[in-house]
C-alpha cells in the first residue's frame, strides 16, 4: 500500500509542474496504473475463501436476484459423561423462493471434534449420510446434484472448520442440517471445562504463502464471505447441557453466558441457554468443579468394536508438594496487534501482557515482541528486569495499536532462537508467552517452524477474544512442549495469567511411559507430552485382547512416580473407539504434515482414510455424503446461491488493512483512485481556462 500512495503522489507532482496536455495525460496513466495495482493486490486464496465466517448460500438455476435465506433456529444438544461429549448440532433453515435451491453452509466445531454422523431432514424426508473417501464423495454428491436426487455432503477445512452442501432443496420448505460428533472434557486439576464454538474469527492468509495441499483437497470458494453489523444476530442459538460427571459437584459455571441451571442430585446438572439472551458471538464455555476429595484420580472407560478392545484413560498423576523454579529464566512476550485484534482483544491483551511484567523477578530477563504485518522488539536481546527497563515495558505496551495483517511467521522467527547461545542463555529457563486470537490460514507452516527453531525454548500460547482459533493456539503450545491458556473478556485477565504462571512455574512431569501386556497395542498418542501442574494425561489404547493392568511412570523434578491402573474395573462407554481413532488420526496427520517424501506421506494419507472408513469419521481425506434415490427436481430446472451474514466475534472491530481484507475492498478503492484522478484533471482544466479567460479580460 505504501508503494500506491508513493505512486499516487508522483502523479501529482508531476501534474503540478506540467503545462502540456501531454503531461496530464501521462499523470492519468499513472493514476490508472496504481488503481490496477490496488485491484491487483493479494485477495482470497482458494482456500482461504472458507475461513471467514459461518454461512449458509442458496444456489438457484434461473439467474433471479440474490435474497438472504432466513435461518430459523439453532439447537444444540450437549451430552457429557465423564470425559467425554456427544454433541448434536441441528440448524434449521428455509427456501422462501418458488426455485429448487442447492444449499452451502460453513461452520465451526472444536479442534479436536470427531465428526462421525449426518442427517438432513428436508421437509418429510431424512437422508443418512455414508463415510467415502473425500474424491469418491464429492463425485457423488455432483452425480446427485445434476440428476436432481436431494443429496447432502459434509467436508472438513480445517480441524475446527467444515462445510455442508446440501442439493435440491424443494421450493417453499424448510432444511434442518444435523451433525453429531464427539469430544474429550478438558480437565485442569479437579476442574473440567467444555467449549462449543458459535463464530469465526476471519482468516489473514499471509501475502506470499503457497498452498500446499495436493489439488485434490484445495476447496473451490463457497461464496464471497460477509459479516453482520455489530448487534445484528443471524444466527439464533439454543443450547442444552446435560451434565452427568459421575462425582459430586461444588460449581457449575458459564463463562461467557447467562444460562438457567437445574440441579437434578449432586453430580447430575442441567443447563439451558435462550437464545434470545444472546447474539451467538463468542464461544460456549462452561466449567464445572468437583467437590474436595469427590473427585476421582482416574477415569478408565471400555468398548469392544468390531472385534478389537478399545480403552480410554483420563489419569491425574500423583501431585508432589515441590519448590517453585529457582533458576532465572528468560521470558519473551509475543503480542499480536493486527487487525483482527482491534477493539476488547487488544485491551484484553495488553492488561494480560501488563499483569505478566509485574510478575517479573529481578534475575529474570525479558523482552517484548509486537507484530502484525511485520514484527519487532522492544530491546535488541533479553534485558535485566530492573525498574527501569520495566518501566520503558509499560510505556512500549500502553501505547500499541491494533492494525494491519497477521504475519505470525515474522514473529516465531524473533522469539524462537534455536539455542539461544549468543545471549549467555546457558542454564537459564527460556520461555515464550505468545498472546493472539489466532486469525490466520496458513496453520501447517507455522507448526513447521515451531518445530524446527525451538530449541531450548518452551511456547505457552495465550488465546484472547471471544473466538480465538483453538486448533492453532493449542496445536502450538503442543509442538512448543508447553501449554494453552484462553482470555474471553477482560475480566478474567489477572485470574487466567496467575493460572498460566502457576503451572510453568513448578517443575513439568517428562519421560512419562505407559507399560501394559498384550499383542498388537496400539497407544495414541504414541509420544505422551510432558505434563504441567495440574494437566491430566489422557490415552487411547486399542489391543486384541484387553489389558488387565496398565503402568505409569514418569519423572518430576529428579523424583520417580508410578501409578497402576487395573482395566478389569473400567466402565463399559459407548463412543471410545472414536476417541481412538480421532487420537490416531491427529498423530498420523501431525507426522504427515512435518514430512517432505511423497512416498510417506501418502502412504500416511492412506492410514487415516483407512482408520476413518473403518470409524466413519470425517477427515481431511474421507468426507460424509447422503444421497436420496429418489430423484425429485426436475432436470429442466437448476440451482443457485446465496449467503447469511456471520455475526461478528465480540468484541473486535475491524477495519480497512487489516486482517482478512477482502479483495472487493481493493478493488473498489482503485476505482475510487481512478475516479479521483479524472476529477482532479477535470478541474485543473477548468482552473487552467478561468486563468487564460482573466489574462484576454485583462
Amino acid at each position: 500500500m505504501t508503494c500506491i500512495v508513493r505512486l499516487i503522489a508522483a502523479s501529482l507532482r508531476f501534474l503540478r509542474r506540467g503545462r502540456k496536455r501531454s503531461c496530464r495525460i501521462v499523470t492519468l496513466l499513472m493514476l490508472a496504473a496504481s488503481a490496477h495495482v490496488v485491484a491487483e493486490l493479494p485477495g482470497k486464496t482458494e482456500e482461504s475463501a472458507l475461513l471467514g465466517s459461518a454461512m449458509l448460500a442458496l444456489n438457484f438455476s434461473d439467474g433471479r436476484a440474490e435474497i438472504i435465506v432466513p435461518q430459523l433456529h439453532s439447537k444444540v444438544d450437549i451430552h457429557v459423561t465423564g470425559p467425554i461429549a456427544r454433541v448434536r448440532v441441528a440448524q434449521t433453515f428455509s427456501n422462501p423462493s418458488n426455485a429448487w435451491a442447492e444449499a452451502v453452509y460453513t461452520f465451526p466445531l472444536p479442534p479436536d471434534s470427531a465428526v462421525d454422523q449426518l442427517q438432513m431432514h428436508i421437509g418429510e424426508r431424512i437422508i443418512t449420510g455414508e463415510i467415502q473417501e473425500r474424491e469418491v464423495a464429492q463425485i457423488n454428491y455432483q452425480k446427485a446434484r445434476q440428476a436432481g436426487q436431494q443429496a447432502a455432503l459434509v467436508a472438513q477445512h480445517r480441524p475446527n472448520i467444515f462445510s455442508t452442501n446440501i442439493a435440491n432443496i424443494p421450493p417453499g420448505e424448510e432444511l434442518t442440517v444435523v451433525l453429531e460428533y464427539q469430544q474429550q472434557v478438558i480437565r485442569q486439576g479437579s476442574r473440567y471445562s467444555l467449549h462449543y464454538p458459535m463464530s469465526i474469527t476471519p482468516r489473514y492468509t499471509p501475502r506470499h504463502h503457497l498452498v500446499t495441499a495436493e489439488p485434490q483437497i484445495v476447496d473451490k470458494p463457497l461464496t464471497q464471505l460477509a459479516t453482520a453489523p455489530a448487534g445484528v444476530n443471524t444466527n439464533a442459538t439454543e443450547i442444552w447441557l446435560d451434565l452427568q460427571t459421575g462425582f459430586e459437584l461444588d460449581e457449575v459455571e458459564s463463562r461467557y453466558h447467562f444460562v438457567s441451571k437445574t440441579r437434578v442430585d449432586d453430580s447430575h446438572w442441567q443447563l439451558r441457554l435462550d437464545p434470545q439472551t444472546h447474539s451467538a458471538n463468542a464461544d460456549f464455555v462452561v466449567e464445572w468443579q468437583g467437590r474436595e476429595l469427590a473427585v476421582p484420580q482416574a477415569h478408565v472407560f471400555s468398548q469392544r468394536f468390531a472385534g478389537q478392545e478399545y480403552a480410554l484413560l483420563q489419569v491425574m498423576p500423583p501431585q508432589v508438594e515441590l519448590e517453585q523454579y529457582s533458576q532465572p529464566r528468560d521470558i519473551v512476550y509475543v503480542i499480536d496487534t493486527s487487525g483482527s485484534m482491534g477493539g476488547e482483544s487488544l485491551r484484553q491483551a495488553k492488561r494480560a501482557l501488563l499483569w505478566a511484567i509485574e510478575r517479573l523477578e529481578e534475575n529474570d530477563r525479558f523482552n517484548i515482541i509486537e507484530f502484525n504485518s511485520e514484527a519487532w522488539s522492544l530491546f535488541d536481546v533479553e534485558r535485566q528486569a530492573s525498574g527501569r527497563n520495566v518501566a520503558r515495558a509499560r510505556r512500549f505496551v500502553k501505547e500499541l495499536e491494533a492494525r494491519g495483517g497477521t504475519e505470525i511467521r515474522k514473529a516465531l522467527d524473533l522469539a524462537l532462537c534455536g539455542p539461544c547461545a549468543d545471549n549467555d542463555s546457558g542454564g537459564r529457563l527460556r520461555q515464550v508467552i505468545f498472546l493472539t486470537d489466532g486469525a490466520i490460514s496458513n496453520e501447517a507452516p507455522l507448526f513447521a517452524v515451531i518445530k524446527a527453531r525451538l530449541g531450548n525454548s518452551r511456547l505457552f500460547t495465550v488465546g484472547i477474544g471471544s473466538a480465538p482459533n483453538h486448533y492453532f493456539m493449542r496445536k502450538a503450545a503442543e509442538m512448543g512442549r508447553g501449554t494453552f491458556v484462553h482470555i474471553g473478556k477482560i475480566s478474567e485477565v489477572e485470574e487466567k495469567i496467575t493460572q498460566l504462571f502457576e503451572r510453568i512455574d513448578t517443575p513439568v512431569m517428562n519421560d512419562i511411559e505407559l507399560q501394559l501386556r498384550g499383542e498388537n497395542i496400539d497407544i495414541s498418542p504414541a509420544l505422551i507430552p510432558d505434563l504441567y501442574s495440574g494437566e491430566a494425561l489422557v490415552v487411547a489404547i486399542r489391543a486384541d485382547d484387553s489389558p488387565q493392568q496398565i503402568t505409569l511412570k514418569g519423572q518430576r523434578q529428579g523424583e520417580s512416580w508410578q501409578q497402576v491402573l487395573s482395566l478389569a474395573t473400567a466402565s463399559p462407554r459407548g463412543g471410545i473407539h472414536v476417541a481412538w481413532a480421532r487420537k490416531k488420526i491427529e498423530s498420523i496427520l501431525d507426522e504427515r504434515g512435518m514430512s517432505r517424501d511423497n512416498e510417506s506421506r501418502q502412504a500416511l494419507r492412506q492410514q487415516v482414510v483407512d482408520i476413518a472408513l473403518d470409524h466413519h469419521l470425517v477427515t481431511p481425506f474421507t468426507s460424509l455424503v447422503a444421497v436420496d434415490k429418489i430423484p425429485l427436481r426436475p432436470t429442466a430446472e437448476g440451482l443457485k446461491n446465496h449467503a447469511i451474514k456471520n455475526n461478528l466475534p465480540k468484541g473486535t472491530q475491524f477495519g480497512l488493512a487489516r486482517t482478512a481484507t477482502a479483495m472487493d475492498v481493493f478493488i473498489w478503492t482503485g476505482r475510487g483512485m481512478l475516479l479521483l484522478g479524472l476529477c482532479f484533471i477535470w478541474l485543473f482544466r477548468l482552473c487552467k481556462r478561468k486563468q487564460n479567460a482573466l489574462f484576454d479580460v485583462c
